[in-house]
Parts: C-alpha cells; structure tokens; sequence
C-alpha cells in the first residue's frame, strides 16, 4: 500500500491507496476520501448542496467513470516539486484509466479521418444517461445498503462489486454530515431571513439524511443535488413524476421556494435535460401539479437551461399544451414537445416493452433514455449524410481532403441510371454507418473495461441482478443512438440529381461530377438551375419527399440491424447540437447548389434554412414523409415563429392547431422558437444589447450571442413563420 504525503487529489488516494486490486473497490475507497475533502458549498442564497468533482485531476465523471487529467498532474509536479513523486505514482498507476486515449489508439486511420473530416463519428466520450438518482432520496443510504445486500447474498462469486458500492455509500453518509456542519457554522452568520431559511433547510433534512429517506419535497431536492453535483451534473429526467409525490405531501410555499431554488441551481449548473408530462401504456395522462409549476417557473425566469421537455399525447390535457405555449411566448425555446405517440412504438420496435417505454425521458440536448433502466441515449455518433451524396461521385473520396473515406462504389460515370446511383449513395450512407458503429461499440469496450460506476450502476434496473456495472451491459436496456446530419441538404441534392440528370437529361452524371469538382466554376448556368431548382425538402413537394421518406427510413432501418456491444441494437435520430455549419463545411460542392466553403446546413429534419417558402403547413407535411416510429433519439424539427403573432391568443391557437395536425399524424417532436428576424440581425452587430436572447440550437437552448457567427448565419436563415 503506497502511502501519500500529499492531503489533495483525494480520489486517486483512495483508489490507490487501498490493498485490493478491485477497480470496484479502489473506486469505492476513491469516493470515501474524495467525500471526506472534496469541495462543498451549503449554498445560502439556494438552500442547496452542491459538491465539486471536478477541482480534482483525478475524480469520477457522469460521463464514463473515473478520469484522470495526465496534464494536470504533471503540471502540478513543476509547481510542487517536493511531492513530485506523489503525483507521478498516481500518473504511472492510473494512466489507464484515460479512457479517451485507449479509445482513439483503437480507432484504424480511415475511422480517425472519418471524425476528422466531419464525415461522421463514433464512440469517443462516454454519454449521457438518466439513472434514478431520487432512490437516495426515496431510501436513504440505509435502505439502499439492504438493497446491495440483498443481490450480493445472490451473486456470491462477485462480493468486490457490491462492495465497492456500499463503500461509496459510506462516502455518500460522511458527505451529508459535512453539510449538515457546514451549514449548522454558516447559519451563525447568515446575513437574512432568507439565508437562515434555507440554511435550516440542509440542517433539518441532513440532520437524518441521506442515511434515512427524505420527508418533504425540500428535503428530496438537497439530496437530490448532493447526489447529483457528485455523480457529475447530467439529466435530471422526469422530474415531476418521481418528484410528485414528495410535492404532493408537503406545504405549497416550502415548495413552491425550493422548486425555485432548484430551477435556480439546475440553470447555474448548465444542467441537462428535465422531462415533464407524458402518460402510461394505457395512455393515462401523467401530468401532475408539479407539471404546471415547472412550467410557470421556466417562464417565469427565462432561462436558456435546464433544457426543458414536455411529452405529450392523445390524452394530454389543453390546459397544459396552453401553459407550455405561454412558456415558449416568453423566448426561451422551451418545453420541446415530444409525441409519446410516434416514440413508445419506436422504442417498441427496439423490443422495449410498453411499460418501460412509457418511461422515455431525454438527456443531453434530446437523447432518449428509459428512466433508470438503460444505457442508450448517449449519442453514439453521427453520420453526414451530405457526405455520403459526395462519395457516390467520387468513389468514396473526400473532395476536400482528397482521402478515402468511403467505399467503392464505382465509377460515377457508368451510373446510366437513377437506381445506379442511388444505390451508390445508400452504400456509401451504410458504410459510413457502419463505421460510426464500429467506433461506438470499440469506445464503449474500452470504458466497460476500464471504468467502475457505482452512483449509476446503484440506480439503473439490471446492474444489479446481473452483477454488471453501467458500463459494461448492466442497464435493462442498452441500445445505441447515431445521429443523421444534413437531412434536407442530402435528400435536396438526390432530388436534383434525378431531376435534371435521369428525368430531363439536362446533365450527364459526369458533367454534374466535373462541375462539383470544380465548385461550380465554368458551370454557372448548371449552379443556378440546382440553386434554384425549387425541388427543396420542406415546401410539400410530393417529388422531394417521396425521396426523402424513402432515403431517411433506409437509414433509420439499416442502423436497426446493427447490434451494440452493450446488448442491443442501434437506431437514429437527427440533433446537430452546434455542429450544423460545421457539418456544412465537410463535403464541398453538392447538387443542391451548395458550394464547396457555405457552410448554411440543415439544423434538424426539417429544411436546410431559409428553404422552405411553402408555409408552416408545408414543412410539417413534408416532415411525415418520414416514419416517426422508427428513430428513438430526437428527431429534430425546429421552426421558428413571429414574436408579436405567437404572442396573442389567435397566434396560440393556429400554433396548437398546427400542433395537432403534426401529433395526430405521428410527427415525434418540435422545438420553437418564438422571436423577430430583426432581433437577431441586430443582435449579431449589437451583442451587449442582447444578452437575454435566446433560440433553438440542434435540441437545446442557448444565448444567441454566444453562438459561433457561422451558428449564428444557420440561424438567422431559418424562415419565419406567421401562424
């Protein structure tokens, strides 16, 4: 046993500091130490705890398990030279825990120029997911103990894992004592009302948490953000249900406060995603008091996060669908709405069954996870699909980095058909497909054979009986999510090309090659009729979208034929997070009139921006071209619409009729913005003018002025709609 002179870097003393070569228990020790120091604040202006992981180079992430940051530490030995021996042993004893770098040492070069070329990506980091982290609430620690107890009395070959978790459950208790003193000390010198008020919070729910269960909706909130500040901030999932009870019980204006404190803390912490609403496998609504009041506390503040969601379906009261529509008037883009409609039978398709699936949250920007039960809204990578249009032309060759990224597919020349080509492009989309899996399921080898998560594995349904961490097939379900870019752009460029080429035989398939390969130049009149062709996804074009249905669904299908390492089976979804222009610059000159530096991209399912000229009603019919039961991670449809129309009663009302229409029809999801075009024009030359300005970006919110200015290009295109 190694013995430190060192007092910081408390995890990694704990994990090597202990005689087993477990990694579940060295992390179990990780944590007590880590418990016994690491920062902590009894936070007096929001009544609740939090806890800072992060100060320590070597800690344990919600991400993927432990992490240790090499560079760190090494610059800690030129600024601490005396302990210099210290650091370096946690260096050579943990290097292997970098996950990342085991993870990119796998990845062959075609793989790593994939990600490089922003063709697409896999694996690489190590996910978001949605645990049930209110059991620490729910049972206390003492309650959970019996749990473990329970399962390691069945599983006797394998007590180091159990162990491991009731040793961090030992760290989890000595944290609790250290707020409840911390906050006994700084209620002596609490300058207000306010200040003792929620100092007395922590003192009275540690005084017997998180040993015992929580009695009051205050008190399960500070657990909640102990537990959750410590297993690294993610996605706090469907808030309202596990917290309704707790609500249900309690005084309202104890509440009402601590709900506020905790909007308050979940927005400082750039939490994730919140879910709210949506209903049971017998279509009963779920929607609850809590539902309205995070509803009237996300317009009420007006804050970019947490990233609020909203499921909603047959039986979702009008009442509520109002509520959000007011919060979404106030600009903050939120509630996205979800359709448990087309996402139950999605998940259903994945064999999840209809009482779990009914149990969908998000994480991330709009991951989808079964709520304590899976591993699979992690996003797993992407795939632009504008590239593989550029691969059929050029037999799998970057045009910009002049490297094999594709497969063979031929010699575009002796494509004398459509069909040829088109399934030239549906190859090249499966092998870029196939790659992006490949790298996920290697990444996601490396964390199961490395990592111990013992927060997460504790609270997601399947670890425990089957003796498996989180990250090593634990969870019930463990599906993988890749994620489709360039939607519009791809099915738009397809559509010219048999347009002009195969129907009309304007072009040859060798001329409309020649040309992209010269960006256009000398091909002027060849790049006005792609520039404006009007055969643009989105504008209800029955041309267009029998394309698109037909080329998205083949996507979305083939991915459900490729099985994770985790026990499941891949699916899509389209969330560009802030990657859309990014993304636009990858391949250079497409049949759809881009050329080979324009980065304006599609941002979600819907049109590349600025596209669609046909009306709001014309999107949406366009977008249920595509089956909505087929992808189980967000599929993405941003619209914008007028400020000073949404924002009376008849905008609300052709709003929830075009709603309706899209639901009805099995259309999965909206995310709105609601603003002026003339506010973000102005706000891209006079950014301190607009701070507060919030829109949709690729499934989440985000200040405007904060965006790249090519972000903020994409955005500013998007059409504007009346209602």
């Amino acid at each position: 046993m190694y013995n430190f002179k060192i007092t910081d870097e408390p995890f990694a003393r704990g994990y090597l500091g202990c005689d087993s070569e477990s990694k579940f228990i060295r992390t179990g020790y990780g944590y007590i130490e880590a418990c016994k120091s690491l920062r902590v604040n009894a936070d007096e202006n929001t009544g609740l705890p939090w806890c800072a992981m992060g100060d320590m180079a070597v800690a344990t992430t919600s991400y993927g398990g432990q992490s240790p940051n090499i560079g760190w530490l090494e610059a800690k030995i030129r600024e601490n030279p005396d302990n210099a021996e210290d650091y370096q042993y946690i260096i050579d004893n943990m290097r292997d825990l970098d996950v990342g770098a085991h993870i990119w040492g796998s990845f062959t070069e075609r793989e790593s120029n994939t990600i490089n070329t922003s063709t697409g990506w896999g694996g690489t980091w190590g996910g978001h997911s949605v645990p049930d982290l209110i059991d620490f609430a729910r049972y206390g620690t003492d309650g959970l103990r019996e749990k473990l107890n329970y399962y390691k009395s069945i599983n006797i070959d394998i007590p180091d894992f159990y162990d491991g978790m009731l040793l961090m459950l030992d760290g989890v208790d000595i944290l609790g004592k250290r707020i409840y003193d911390m906050a006994c000390e700084k209620i002596k010198t609490a300058e207000n009302d306010d200040q003792r008020r929620r100092l007395q919070r922590q003192i009275d729910t540690f005084s017997h948490c998180p040993k015992e269960p929580a009695k009051t909706f205050a008190e399960a909130c500070c657990v909640y953000v102990m537990i959750f500040t410590l297993d690294g901030i993610d996605s706090p999932g469907h808030f309202d249900w596990y917290m309704g009870d707790f609500w249900d019980k309690s005084d309202y204006a104890e509440s009402r406060a601590a709900l506020e404190d905790i909007w308050e803390f979940f927005h400082n912490t750039r939490t994730w995603n919140l879910c709210i609403s949506g209903s049971d496998e017998n279509w009963n609504d779920k929607t609850n008091a809590l539902s309205y009041e995070i509803l009237d506390v996300c317009a009420k503040y007006k804050y970019q996060t947490p990233n609020l969601t909203m499921r909603c379906h047959r039986n979702t009261p009008e009442k509520l669908l109002r509520a959000a529509a007011k919060a979404m008037a106030a600009g903050t883009g939120m509630p996205t709405l979800y359709n448990d409609e087309a996402m139950c039978p999605a998940l259903e398709r994945m064999g999840i069954c209809p009482a779990d699936s009914h149990l969908y949250v998000m994480n991330g920007c709009n991951q989808v996870d079964i709520q304590g039960k899976s591993h699979m809204g992690l996003e797993d990578g992407e795939v632009n699909l504008g590239m593989a249009v550029e691969f059929a032309f050029f037999n799998g060759v970057g045009q910009k980095s002049g490297k094999k990224i594709g497969c063979d597919t031929g010699d575009v020349s002796d494509f004398d058909t459509f069909e040829k080509f088109y399934a030239a492009v549906k190859a090249q989309v499966a092998y870029i497909t196939d790659t992006a899996c490949s790298m996920s399921n290697k990444s996601q080898r490396q964390y199961a054979k490395y990592t111990a998560n013992p927060i997460r594995t504790l609270t997601t349904e399947g670890c425990l009986i089957k003796g498996k961490d989180y990250k090593d097939g634990g969870p019930l379900y463990g599906h993988g999510q890749i994620l489709a870019e360039g939607v519009p752009d791809s099915i738009d460029s397809i559509a010219n090309v048999k347009k002009f080429v195969y129907d009309e035989k304007k072009y040859t398939i060798t001329e409309v090659r020649d040309a992209l390969a010269a960006d256009f130049e000398g091909y002027e009149e060849m790049y006005e009729t792609f520039k404006n062709s009007g055969l643009n996804f989105g504008n209800d074009i029955d041309y267009v979208d029998e394309i698109a249905g037909d080329f998205i669904d083949y996507y979305n299908s083939y991915l459900m034929t490729k099985p994770t390492v985790r026990g499941g089976f891949f699916s899509g979804g389209c969330s560009p997070f802030v990657r859309a222009a990014q993304n636009g610059r990858a391949p250079g000159a497409l049949p759809n009139g881009k050329k080979r530096d324009e980065y304006l991209y599609g941002d979600s399912i819907g049109a590349t921006p600025g596209r669609d000229v046909n009306g709001p009603t014309a999107l949406l019919s366009s977008c249920l071209a595509f089956d909505h039961t087929l992808p189980t991670s967000g599929f993405i449809l941003n619209i914008r619409f007028d400020h000073n129309l949404f924002n009376t009663e008849k905008g609300i009302d052709g709003f929830l009729a075009l709603y309706h229409a899209y639901f009805d029809n099995k259309g999965q999801q909206l995310s709105v913005t609601v603003l002026n075009r003339e506010d973000l024009l102005d706000a891209m030359e006079n950014p301190d003018a607009h701070r507060n300005l919030i829109v949709r970006v690729g499934g989440y919110s985000d200040y405007f002025v904060n965006l790249g200015r090519d972000l903020q290009e994409n955005i500013v295109a998007r059409t504007d709609y009346d209602i």
